[in-house]
């Protein structure tokens, strides 16, 4: 087998790769950021964590200087902005339904290894309500850039893995927050109510391009009978 094979068949995928594709972001540049604001909030949870974790002569780190305080005071700022609002900028700014699915599961992650278990509760049910919503409104966007129009399911060029991927992540989403419902204090209810009108997002996008993209196939089988001689 010749060099050139074996850089082929044995290369991993670059970053650069890996920051363009599609699912991410629309610009690699913009996927850049998103991943390094991540990096810097999973630095930040770091730092708070040792300082709670190590001790000297008994006495807590963070117990020695004030400066922990302030890293957890923006740290838990950032976490909270990570959740509720950062997932929505970025799918409307550069699209990519996974990266914004995933954002505001990063802060509950991070939760999750400080506590060392994982317990599916307002947290989570919040931010996997928000992914959804954000995934959805991100098809959407990137479809606005793609086609040029507010309503993009309307084009032939509908894409129908982002479609699927998204129609996936809502899914998982609301069987996970159908059994928070499902298990849940009402006070935890309560806290979560106004969060359900999200929803009504990914309904509304998810169902509109999959009854486009029901449309465009019926019409497709129709028309071959016709093309045939």
């Amino acid at each position: 087998m010749s060099t050139d094979s074996h850089r082929v068949f044995g290369r991993r995928p670059a970053v650069r790769d890996v920051l363009e594709h599609p699912l991410l972001g629309l610009d690699p540049r913009r996927t850049a950021i998103a991943v390094g604001y991540l990096a810097v909030l999973g630095g930040l949870f770091a730092v708070s964590y040792a300082g709670t974790a190590i001790t000297i002569d008994g006495a807590a780190l963070e117990t020695l200087t004030p400066r922990f305080d302030t890293v957890s005071t923006v740290l838990i700022a950032l976490a909270t902005a990570t959740i509720a609002i950062v997932p929505f900028l970025y799918a409307a700014w550069n699209g990519g339904p996974v990266l914004s699915f995933a954002m505001p599961l990063v802060p509950v992650a991070f939760g999750t290894l400080a506590t060392g278990q994982y317990v599916l509760g307002l947290d989570a049910a919040i931010a996997l309500t928000v992914g959804g919503a954000a995934s959805t409104l991100a098809l959407f966007a990137t479809g606005v850039r793609r086609t040029g129009s507010l309503r993009p399911w309307r084009t032939a060029d509908l894409d129908g893995t982002h479609l699927l991927v998204v129609t996936m992540l809502a899914v998982v989403a609301a069987v996970s927050v159908g059994r928070f419902v499902a298990g849940s204090p009402p006070r935890n209810l309560e806290w979560y109510a106004p969060f359900a009108a999200l929803w009504l997002v990914p309904v509304a996008v998810v169902g509109v391009y999959w009854q486009a993209a029901m449309r465009t196939a019926i019409a497709t089988r129709t028309e071959r009978p016709d093309s045939e001689p």
